[in-house]
């Protein structure tokens, strides 16, 4: 029984129409025509692909993740979902119809990851047609892999692992020690590498970073070009990782939270992946990618 990866992504922005205009003219993604009814009057709903949505932002004071959602696939599946969830013993909750309307899915259940991040396991999403991008990219590597991933900062990173591999289900892929007591914990429900990843950085928990895949390097060099000249900082330089192959650069969003915007993301086969641990920094650039970085980034929100 396994997740089918990330369906939508909601995030937390002081501003909303500022993070609107990052979100279709650097990163490309489309105001979504058709936004779910029961959502709040402020919250910004974005296209990626078919899907009616795939990633929301709301005014907040507090940056971050509001929640991510992630596909079970049929409403059997949802059932089997549900029986495994009272076996585990987690705390959920169902979601209430205004809840599935406003996610523009049939039905879902919400739970609370150690850190707090609220999860939600759903079935039934709205599809409405294509996607067009401002800026002319052509499109972002969904379908049967998910929507990109989160990386989210874990202070208890025992109690996270525990949460997203026995009740959630994802397998480890790999992972980095950055030093004593610190490590990032790459895990998938998919052949994507990693859906989720969980860094041990220190006591503060929070969203380091949101993912998009777009389907060449070309892409990712207009994506590029778009955001210095929009004068976003770049905070880590073109590079590809050791471990899932991306190719890639960071940004810092204007929420303060980071986005990477990469491509040629390694896909695994369960028959034979050996899950390594990955040491010696990336293959190549990625300059400023550190773990002072990744504690400052979240300090900074």
């Amino acid at each position: 029984m396994n997740l089918l990866g990330i369906s939508y992504i909601g995030l937390d922005v002081p501003d909303p129409a500022v993070w609107a205009e990052f979100a279709t003219s650097v990163v490309g993604l489309m105001p979504a025509p058709n936004p779910p009814k029961a959502a709040p009057d402020e919250a910004r709903f974005f296209k990626a692909d078919e899907r009616q949505w795939r990633v929301a932002v709301y005014g907040a004071e507090h940056p971050g993740l509001r929640y991510v959602g992630f596909d079970v696939g049929s409403p059997e599946a949802f059932e089997r979902w549900l029986t495994h969830l009272d076996s585990t013993g987690v705390e959920f909750g169902h979601g209430a119809a205004a809840d599935c309307e406003a996610r523009g899915v049939r039905d879902l259940v919400v739970l609370r990851d150690p850190s707090g991040v609220r999860v939600e396991l759903c079935w039934g999403p709205t599809v409405d047609g294509g996607f067009v991008s401002p800026v002319g990219v052509p499109r972002f590597v969904s379908g049967e892999l998910g929507f990109g991933h989160v990386v989210i900062l874990a202070p208890d990173l025992e109690a996270s692992m525990d949460f997203y591999r026995r009740v959630l289900g994802m397998k480890l892929s790999d992972y980095v020690v950055i030093g004593p007591g610190m490590s990032v914990q790459f895990l998938r429900c998919t052949p994507r590498h990693h859906s989720v990843a969980l860094a041990a950085l220190g006591p503060a928990p929070g969203l380091h970073h949101v993912a998009f895949e777009v389907g060449d390097i070309d892409q990712v060099g207009f994506a590029l070009e778009r955001a210095t000249r929009a004068g976003h900082a770049i905070t880590a330089s073109l590079g590809r990782h050791k471990n899932d192959r991306m190719l890639s650069f960071y940004l810092r969003s204007p929420a303060g939270f980071e986005v990477e915007i990469g491509c040629d993301g390694r896909l695994v086969d369960d028959r034979t992946w050996v899950v390594n641990e990955f040491t010696g920094g990336d293959e190549w650039g990625h300059h400023g990618l550190t773990a002072e970085a990744l504690a400052r980034s979240v300090a900074a929100q």
